[in-house]
């Protein structure tokens, strides 16, 4: 399956990027970092503000099989939200963003196996020196390529990025079939039982935590905005998909690695190395070169 991908697609993933990044900001801005489990139910209340009316805005089918619909959104909910905030929690902060920012790999993988997108050559190495550029920028200037070993500190940003791609391919699979926004009507509800399960698990009292939340609001107020950011992004990537292929529109959409990098630089005043500026250019050349090529 070829695809005619136009500019729509691409812009919806770069603003995606964009959100992302200013999601990540206002994380490492926040005072206090809300639990795991806390801040993906935030994530839920506000994907639930969000992204249902978008997606009755722009459009749902008369004949939505809402059986298969809401059971795409519960993988998906899983395996690219709640998966991600585990691993972000279990694995040394350095190796993780770096290896969860190798994810548009795995979604070019599984996109090509399970979905049959086939790029032309040109856009493959846009991809290719996008994603490169992504990870170049995202890895952290001590880290050690000796870090990267498989052990255990590893092992769920790994799970998580191949998560991330999986989640990516099938959803995007769902959303060819339906040619509708029924997917992203039930994720924005089938989030909240999973969120809460989330809770359970992890043994969090959510209103122990909205009382502590309630009491040092301003302590949390750049991590609830960062989940709100988050969750504008992610509709922002929901749109995208429908109008380009996955394996082009998430290497567009882990460029918010390099763009944190860049505007940390200009917001946070943080130093940036060679190799991050060289990372950032890459991304950006790639990005630019699948915009250009297009076909």
């Amino acid at each position: 399956m070829r695809y005619n991908v136009g500019m729509t697609g691409i812009i919806f993933a770069l603003l995606c990027a964009v959100f992302i990044a200013f999601s990540q900001l206002s994380l490492r801005k926040s005072y206090q970092e809300l639990p795991p489990s806390i801040a993906f139910f935030f994530d839920a209340i506000f994907g639930l503000l969000i992204w249902v009316p978008l997606a009755i805005f722009m459009g749902i089918s008369g004949v939505v099989h809402w059986g298969e619909a809401i059971i795409f959104a519960v993988i998906s909910a899983i395996l690219s939200e709640a998966i991600v905030f585990y691993a972000l929690s279990h694995g040394e902060l350095a190796v993780t963003t770096t290896v969860l920012a190798t994810y548009p790999v795995y979604t070019v993988i599984f996109s090509r196996l399970f979905n049959n997108e086939i790029l032309s050559f040109p856009i493959t190495i846009a991809v290719t020196i996008a994603i490169l550029g992504s990870v170049m920028a995202s890895m952290p200037d001590k880290i050690k390529l000796g870090e990267l070993k498989p052990k255990k500190e590893i092992l769920w940003p790994f799970i998580a990025a191949v998560c991330i791609g999986l989640s990516d391919t099938i959803s995007k699979g769902y959303i060819n079939r339906s040619n509708d926004f029924s997917f992203l009507f039930s994720l924005g509800f089938v989030q909240i039982p999973v969120a809460i399960a989330y809770l359970k698990i992890e043994k969090q009292s959510l209103m122990k935590s909205l009382n502590g939340l309630i009491n040092k609001f301003k302590n949390y107020q750049f991590a609830l905005l960062g989940g709100l950011f988050n969750i504008i992004g992610t509709g922002f990537l929901w749109l995208s998909f429908f109008f380009a292929p996955a394996s082009i529109a998430s290497p567009i959409t882990g460029s918010n690695g390099a763009l944190v990098v860049l505007l940390s630089r200009f917001i946070l005043k943080e130093k940036i190395s060679m190799r991050k500026y060289f990372g950032i250019l890459l991304a950006f050349i790639g990005v630019i070169g699948i915009a250009i090529l297009r076909s």
